[in-house]
C-alpha cells in the first residue's frame, strides 16, 4: 500500500513537470540580415535594439559590443503560452514584458530583473560575416 501511495506521488509530480505549455518552444530559426542596409543602420550603433519577425513570437537584437550582437525570442519566459507574453518595449538595455510586468536584462544574457518571470530569454545563436548577420538555432 505504501508502495502504491509512493508511485502515485512520483507519477503526478512527472506529469506537472512534462507540462510543455510552461516552456517556450523551439522553432526553426534561420534568417539573414544585411547590417548596411538603412532599415538595420540602428543596429549599428552600440546599445541599440531592434524587433524582427520569426521566432515563437517575434526575435530581439541587440547589439551589446562592437561586432557582438546578443539575439533573443520576444516570447516573455513567464506564462510563454499566453497569447499576450512577449516583449513589447524595450528601455536602454531593459525589455520589458507588457502582460506580466517582467523585465529582462539584453546585455546580461537576457536573465529576468524582476518577478514574475525567473527564466532568462531564450537566446539565438548567431554568425557575423562583414556586414551580413545570419541568425541560426
Amino acid at each position: 500500500m505504501k508502495l502504491g501511495k509512493i508511485l502515485i506521488i512520483l507519477l503526478l509530480l512527472f506529469i506537472h513537470c512534462g507540462d510543455s505549455n510552461e516552456y517556450i518552444q523551439n522553432v526553426y530559426v534561420d534568417i539573414e540580415i544585411d547590417l548596411s542596409l538603412p532599415e538595420f543602420s540602428t543596429l549599428n550603433t552600440v546599445g541599440n535594439s531592434m524587433f524582427l519577425e520569426g521566432g515563437n513570437k517575434g526575435i530581439i537584437i541587440y547589439n551589446f559590443s562592437n561586432y557582438e550582437y546578443k539575439i533573443y525570442d520576444r516570447n516573455c519566459s513567464y506564462e510563454p503560452s499566453l497569447s499576450c507574453s512577449y516583449i513589447d518595449s524595450i528601455n536602454s538595455s531593459i525589455a520589458f514584458c507588457g502582460c506580466c510586468s517582467s523585465a529582462f536584462l539584453l546585455d546580461q544574457n537576457g536573465s529576468a530583473a524582476n518577478s514574475p518571470a525567473i527564466l532568462p530569454l531564450k537566446q539565438y545563436n548567431y554568425n557575423l560575416n562583414n556586414t551580413i548577420l545570419y541568425i541560426y538555432n
